[in-house]
């Protein structure tokens, strides 16, 4: 299919009878534009499908608007719950959603998948991946990185907490299913169960092969 050329921001600038600088001031939510004008300009945005050249605008703002996300582009309920808040947070905002999964660049996990967005063009980048692939725990980029679920002090406290309720039950030692070692939150989990037996003296049991989060796995 051939799409044809969309309006530019002279033709809806004409269609509305202002400047192209106010039809800018508009399409950015910038002030000093009034009330009436901003209503009729985006009347015209919306008649004529006028869509901003992201391109552009990134080229003379300096920014993209967009925000880049590193997942492992798994179907598994916890990561896909957290990509669908972290979409609908970023555009609630007014900003595009950009992703690279680890799975898509094996090579070099975190590394590659950072360096894809960046060469994207995006303004802040967010790893969701709860997992260790042997990366370096520092990157260096020229914008600002948050790691979701790195630090899990509450997935040691929750395995603890669990551990030593069941100890209280009278039972003798409490066996523990491990996920998969790779996951910070598997370890974390670990940490507690042993630390909670440790504390009350019980022994440990030998741990089963880990599991991957799968009913198959469970089962």
């Amino acid at each position: 299919m051939r799409r044809s050329r969309g309006p530019g921001m002279n033709e809806v600038a004409r269609a509305a009878g202002v400047s192209q600088k106010t039809v800018s001031r508009v399409v950015n939510g910038e002030p000093y534009v009034s009330a009436e004008v901003r209503d009729r300009v985006l009347r015209v945005i919306r008649e004529l499908d006028y869509r901003p050249n992201t391109a552009a605008r990134a080229l003379i703002r300096g920014t993209y608007h967009r925000i880049g996300v590193v997942s492992l582009g798994s179907a598994l309920s916890g990561p896909a719950s957290v990509l669908m808040a972290l979409e609908q947070a970023t555009r609630r905002t007014g900003y595009s959603f950009a992703l690279a999964s680890t799975l898509e660049n094996p090579g070099g996990g975190y590394a590659a998948a950072v360096e894809s967005l960046l060469e994207q063009g995006v303004d802040g980048i967010i790893l969701s991946d709860p997992i260790d692939d042997g990366a370096p725990s520092s990157l260096t980029t020229d914008v600002p990185v948050v790691s979701l679920n790195v630090v899990g002090k509450e997935g040691v406290a929750a395995a603890r907490a669990g551990t030593e309720y069941l100890l209280s039950l009278g039972h003798r030692t409490v066996w523990h299913i491990p996920g998969p070692q790779n996951w910070w939150s598997a370890r974390d989990r670990l940490r507690g169960w042993r630390e909670a037996l440790a504390a009350a003296g019980a022994p440990e049991p030998p741990l089963p092969d880990a599991g991957d989060w799968s009913p198959a796995a469970g089962h």
